[in-house]
């Protein structure tokens, strides 16, 4: 009677036991989230406050990754190095780039046009989450995957990615009608985040980092006096980078500084905080 109580015990837990998969950045937790809701576990592989160009993979993290079927990728830099060791330690995990349907541009190629500019190592810009119209290309990226792993559960994963979609165009419907009509078009951010974002807006991105370094005293004056004569009024700051560079342009220019964050968890509440506070630098 025993023995029969554990088997079943066991049986059970087998049965109820949730699929791990993994992403890089909390954002494609929601994305994933949104379409599996609880049928899977989700793993993030950068905490809150990281850097996804330097963050450093702890063992314990590699450890977790062993158990992973399928790790949504989605371009950020330390993946260049990471996803080939985490191949090393789980071969039998899948690998699935949600920015297999996104056009991407090199990093920097739709910001400004200052002369000293160039595409340090061609770099394709990662930060694809931030457009919602380019979300719903990597949604069904993730559907595409969730339902290979879990075809048993494929009518509900579509099902999901549906009203995702429909979610999606409605965020993106109240984005571009709020900044259809704003009078100033450029916006200062320390890090390129959102070029993507400014594509799909008819904005224009000026980003103070180059190349992933601290811009050389040409460069930031030559930002500086865009700066003046658009009379921009606010530089934006990501939590993720320096701040001293963005502080110092502030003071010059008589502009505040900004948090905003292009990795924070509730993606959609987020990405219309980042556009009202667009709105309000531009209007």
């Amino acid at each position: 009677m025993k023995r029969a109580l554990i088997a079943a015990i066991i049986l059970c837990s087998a049965l109820l036991a949730k699929e791990r998969v993994a992403v890089s950045i909390l954002p494609q937790k929601f994305f994933v989230e949104k379409i599996a809701a609880d049928k899977v576990e989700v793993m993030v592989t950068i905490p809150p406050g990281a850097s996804p160009a330097s963050y450093n993979v702890k063992p314990s993290q590699l450890q977790k990754l062993k158990s992973v079927a399928i790790y949504f990728s989605t371009g950020v830099p330390f993946e260049r190095h990471w996803l080939k060791r985490f191949k090393s330690v789980n071969p039998s995990m899948k690998i699935v780039d949600c920015g297999k349907y996104v056009k991407k541009f090199p990093l920097l190629s739709h910001d400004h046009d200052h002369e000293d500019h160039h595409h340090e190592d061609n770099m394709q810009d990662p930060h694809i989450w931030l457009a919602p119209p380019l979300v719903i290309l990597q949604a069904r990226a993730i559907l595409e995957g969730l339902c290979e792993l879990d075809p048993e559960n494929a009518i509900f994963y579509r099902k999901n990615y549906r009203n995702f979609v429909k979610e999606l165009t409605e965020i993106d419907m109240r984005i571009f009608e709020r900044l259809q009509g704003i009078r100033l078009r450029s916006f200062i951010v320390y890090h390129p985040s959102f070029g993507y974002f400014a594509k799909v807006y008819g904005l224009k991105q000026i980003a103070i980092e180059k190349g992933g370094n601290t811009p050389p005293a040409k460069y930031l004056k030559n930002i500086l006096s865009e700066a003046k004569r658009l009379n921009i009024k606010t530089i934006f700051i990501e939590p993720q980078f320096s701040q001293k560079e963005a502080k110092f342009l502030a003071q010059k220019i008589g502009a505040a500084v900004r948090v905003i964050d292009p990795l924070a968890y509730e993606w959609d509440k987020n990405i219309l905080k980042i556009a009202e506070v667009i709105y309000e630098n531009g209007r």
